[in-house]
């Protein structure tokens, strides 16, 4: 029966946040969060594996106070238990103080078979902390994984590729990222969401994961964002067109440069 640990983000709604124009960070203060979606089929994948081999689910996320609503529904979807990072010396951290943090909360554990993630992030999209926790725990890694499953301490995943579909074997302890709208997430029932409360998260700091202050947080990240701005939009604007003005009007968007003809 396979230890699993899902790595859950809370991120914001993608419509309720702008960029800190001193920072260039996210600022989601105003924004609604949510779990990632790619963390919610993370999450799925590793129900499913629990629910035809037995085992224990842990869901883990590094993140401030307001997390624990996330965490508590994943346990009232079938999780057995929830553990928060939380501390103000990880504000700000990019992908690599993530990924160290993340890894010793799972060497704290101490029991671990298979780790599952998103394949990335809504905020962020780098896709770097599955890969990241695979090296800093020296374990095998799967990503882009669409369907996986459990073979007494193998992992067999179906992974998406440019050219199609691969299918690996590989030993645990592993590294599983699974791609968005891979599968459907179960909806928990009431009942659940109130032992789930009732159960709570489990609360970690950097002093307790023996991290010192000084390896993680923005000043200690390597990635820097230097700046963003808005993409630029044309005008928008739509009319109806009859079967015999097509040619005329696809002259017109070549000549704008909206669009570009092939040839042979």
């Amino acid at each position: 029966m396979p230890d699993m640990v899902v790595l859950i983000k809370v991120v914001p709604d993608s419509n309720e946040v702008f960029v800190d124009p001193v920072t260039f960070t996210l600022n989601r203060s105003q924004a609604t969060n949510v779990i990632n979606q790619a963390d919610e089929n993370a999450l799925e994948a590793a129900l499913r594996i629990k629910d035809k081999f037995g085992g224990t689910v842990t869901v883990i996320s590094m993140a401030p106070s307001f997390a624990e609503a996330a965490l508590i529904e994943c346990m009232a979807r079938g999780a057995d238990n929830a553990i928060l990072v939380n501390d103000r010396a990880i504000a700000g951290s990019d992908t690599y103080p993530t990924s160290l943090t993340l890894a010793a909360a799972i060497k704290k554990l101490g029991k671990y078979d298979i780790i599952f993630a998103g394949e990335k992030t809504s905020d962020s999209s780098t896709g770097h902390v599955g890969p990241g926790v695979a090296e800093f725990l020296e374990a095998e890694l799967a990503s882009y994984v669409r369907d996986c499953t459990y073979e007494d301490g193998y992992v067999v995943a179906e992974r998406e590729l440019e050219e199609g579909v691969e299918v690996v074997r590989i030993p645990t302890p592993a590294v599983v990222t699974i791609v968005t709208n891979s599968n459907t997430p179960r909806i928990a029932s009431l009942r659940r969401k109130i032992d789930a409360m009732r159960k709570g998260v489990t609360v970690w700091t950097m002093k307790d994961l023996g991290i010192p202050p000084d390896w993680v947080g923005l000043r200690n990240s390597p990635t820097v964002v230097k700046k963003m701005l808005p993409f630029p939009r044309k005008d928008r604007k739509a009319k109806r067109v009859k079967t015999e003005e097509i040619g005329q009007m696809l002259e017109e968007l070549v000549k704008e440069g909206i669009i570009e003809l092939g040839g042979e």
